[in-house]
């Protein structure tokens, strides 16, 4: 019954040959219409395909007949638009972003850490201990549940185990970073975490110039668990020498899982 009136909604619009998203009136000029706010007061803007840098350029190899192909790179906050023999800059962001340090457990690891306990790993066993930088839990309900982090993250199950863990929690460690080049400066993470419950909790500590502050992002609760993703992003002043980051999580059973990935400070 759910397709069926689902496939009713979307008549109207198929039979026009129009799309809208977050509107159900598009513009009659306009074959795709995006809007700003379905409610009237969310907002959201629109994001282009984004590459890296200029080399990945030569990864998508468009067609003569592809003219008006819009792209972002990174590297050079550059919008660009493909003409149909080559790409050209339609603007040029006037300040980009500059990452002091970067740990995504894959190509950017410029952010060096230490952890305790030592990274673990027994996928194959029925618990499947896990304390490390992984791809996958080797599990469909996990991989499932922990569906927001991509490549290598820092995986986490059953950390109290007799297989390298402890009751105590587990602390991965960032080396002080210097930012005093930059302002504008950022700490942030990707998380994901599936049913923590009484004892399971996330805590992280950010120390600007000597100073730590400490945060409590998820504490289990006794019954249900606490499931929460997303990204988490820390403002620090502007004048600041140093930064450092720990990220300290306590878990306790093999049904509640998380991840995390995309540890960087950045700033102008």
């Amino acid at each position: 019954m759910r397709y069926f009136l689902f496939f009713l909604l979307i008549i109207p619009l198929v039979s026009l040959g129009q799309v809208g998203i977050g509107t159900t009136t598009p513009s009659d000029a306009s074959m795709l219409e995006i809007s700003g706010s379905a409610d009237g007061a969310n907002y959201k803007g629109l994001i282009p395909p984004r590459l890296p840098s200029q080399a990945d350029k030569a990864n998508i190899n468009p067609a003569t007949t592809d003219i008006g192909l819009i792209i972002f790179v990174e590297d050079t906050g550059t919008l660009e638009m493909w003409n149909g023999t080559a790409w050209e800059v339609a603007y040029t962001l006037m300040t980009t972003i500059v990452t002091a340090a970067a740990q995504d457990f894959d190509t950017n690891t410029t952010w060096t850490y230490a952890v305790t306990p030592a990274f673990y790993l027994f996928p194959d066993l029925p618990d499947r201990d896990v304390w490390s930088p992984i791809t996958t839990f080797n599990q469909v309900a996990a991989d499932n549940e922990i569906d927001t982090m991509t490549q290598t993250f820092l995986g986490c199950r059953d950390l109290n185990n007799a297989n390298g863990g402890t009751p105590a929690a587990h602390v991965i460690i960032f080396d002080p970073v210097s930012v005093t080049a930059l302002s504008n400066i950022n700490i942030a993470f990707d998380y994901d975490v599936f049913e923590f419950d009484g004892g399971d909790d996330v805590v992280y500590t950010y120390t600007i110039d000597g100073m730590p502050t400490t945060v409590v992002l998820v504490s289990g609760m006794n019954e249900g668990g606490v499931t929460a993703e997303g990204t988490v992003v820390i403002n620090i002043p502007n004048g600041t020498t140093t930064v450092s980051f720990e990220l300290s999580v306590k878990q306790n059973g093999n049904e509640d899982y998380a991840g995390f990935d995309n540890f960087r400070v950045y700033g102008q």
